[in-house]
């Protein structure tokens, strides 16, 4: 038995979880440390909790693997989920990103509004 392994199977679980169901835990999680941010925005920070910064450390390999639906784009980041395909925008289109003056950008925050608005005047 890999207990590394099992470790972090258990962690990306907790991942799952947290987007994916509701509760007690999730709510305090989401209103702690969250707020209205996605999960691929969240950021280590001294003042969090040891437990949660340690989950944040497994962040990317639950995100390798996961597949967003948008439904309201509330917590699906536009240019970081692989919301569209299996591969997140930024990495299909980095000279885009690199580009654009919205890359913090939830998708259902105007998002794909102002990308239409901009690519124009970067094209043109």
């Amino acid at each position: 038995m890999d207990l590394r392994r099992m470790n972090l199977s258990l962690l990306c679980k907790w991942w799952w979880k947290l987007e994916r169901e509701e509760g007690l835990w999730q709510t305090i999680v989401g209103q702690k440390y969250m707020k209205k941010e996605c999960v691929s925005q969240l950021r280590p920070k001294n003042s969090n909790s040891p437990v949660w910064n340690d989950l944040l450390k497994v962040r990317d390999i639950y995100m390798k693997n996961r597949v967003m639906v948008i439904g309201d784009g509330e917590k699906t980041d536009f240019w970081r989920d692989a919301w569209c395909g299996s591969t997140p925008l930024r990495s299909i289109f980095p000279d885009m990103f690199d580009i654009c003056n919205e890359q913090k950008n939830q998708s259902g925050r105007g998002g794909q509004e102002r990308v239409e608005a901009n690519l124009p005047k970067m094209v043109g």
